[in-house]
């Protein structure tokens, strides 16, 4: 066990009294929640401490702002191993927790699911552990604002072995793909080599239609990331540079605040649908570049006033930081979703930059997960 996931459980264990039962029959079993044993507004108060333990000293949070507490995910990936479809156990990889049913999930893709497992039982699955078999995962994902559903089925072969269970959800789902993923790594994205139908959905975001393709990264809980993005647009203006910036979910919500915006991105699949969504939406202020965010930020930055950066769990890096620090940014606004890396950073970036404000936000409510927003003001 990490040391995080240790300390996330010393600080649940002062609020033992305050145990419930949870809502989900898997909960303790599954390694999708690890909160759901505790009441909504306890989660929260057990957040901030263990938030507050991960930033230590570099600042404190007052609250974690709520969300939705249940079928607020816009995305689940279900494992399909061992004759089984679900989430693997907490603390075991080798093992799969066989799911009817996630609360965590919307309506509609827990309609959808249900149809699914249905079906599937006559095909053959993957066995990650010698690597044999044919598929992988099953990938459910839903505009919340929307409503459009999409089925993802990344598969070992580039076959399609699954027309029983396309048949049974074509008409409940607005797209399905086909994702090849054939290598030893146990991955739930790879190439796309068969649209069965369409090849994307649409969300909303007060007003801002953005095309999700089976590739594509969007945050997975639209209700908070609709009011991470308006805290975020607040604090751009001038020329702004959005690292990370998958299918320009940020960049073009923020496009009215800003002179202009330039949106960064290594994925070839995310740029091409940035760059649809900026046509659609009819956003000219905003360019979308593919490359790497290091070999970008190495020589474009003195140009930008602010950087907005949303990096993977991984965190900027020295590398990056080290760069962000040579330019001549005003501000740097960083939304985070892994405050232990974000600490990291922080301490590296006030050597120049002021932390002036930081809030963190229940992204992933009844997981251990917290999303920060900071903003960094040059001294």
């Amino acid at each position: 066990m990490k040391k995080h996931q240790k300390l996330l459980l010393s600080i649940a264990e002062r609020f033992a009294d305050k145990r419930i039962d949870p809502p989900c029959m898997y909960a303790g079993n599954c390694g999708g929640c690890a909160l759901q044993h505790f009441d909504y507004s306890t989660q929260l108060a057990i957040k901030k401490e263990y938030c507050n333990a991960l930033l230590n000293t570099v600042i404190s949070v007052d609250a974690i702002e709520p969300s939705i507490p249940l079928g607020y995910r816009s995305r689940m990936d279900y494992v399909t191993a061992f004759g089984k479809i679900g989430l693997r156990r907490r603390g075991s990889f080798k093992h799969v927790v066989d799911l009817y049913d996630c609360l965590l999930l919307q309506d509609a893709g827990r309609s959808i699911f249900a149809t699914i497992r249905e079906k599937i039982s006559g095909v053959e699955d993957y066995d990650y552990l010698v690597h044999k078999g044919y598929l992988r995962y099953v990938i459910l994902r839903q505009g919340f604002n929307t409503g459009q559903v999409m089925a993802n089925f990344v598969v070992a072969r580039n076959e399609n072995n699954l027309e029983a269970v396309i048949n049974a959800i074509y008409n409940n789902v607005d797209s399905i793909s086909l994702i090849l993923s054939d290598g030893l790594a146990d991955l739930s994205y790879g190439k796309v080599f068969e649209d069965i139908k369409r090849g994307y959905i649409e969300e909303s975001l007060d007003g801002i239609i953005y095309r999700i393709t089976p590739n594509s990264f969007f945050q997975a809980n639209t209700y908070m990331t609709q009011i991470i993005y308006r805290e975020i647009a607040r604090h751009v203006y001038g020329n702004v540079l959005d690292m990370y910036c998958g299918v320009g979910s940020i960049s073009l919500y923020v496009a009215k605040q800003a002179k202009s915006v330039t949106g960064v991105e290594t994925n070839h699949e995310a740029v091409a649908a940035a760059g649809h969504n900026a046509a659609l939406n009819g956003i000219d202020n905003v360019t979308f570049v593919q490359a790497d965010a290091l070999e970008y930020v190495s020589g474009n930055t003195m140009k930008y006033d602010v950087a907005i950066v949303d990096p993977p769990r991984t965190g900027l890096g020295p590398k990056v930081v080290g760069k962000l620090l040579q330019a001549d940014l005003t501000r740097i606004v960083y939304m985070s979703c892994n405050p232990v890396t974000f600490a990291q950073d922080a301490a590296m970036l006030v050597d120049r930059y002021a932390l002036t404000w930081c809030k963190a936000y229940d992204m992933f409510p009844q997981t251990q997960h917290i999303e920060l927003l900071a903003v960094f003001e040059k001294k």
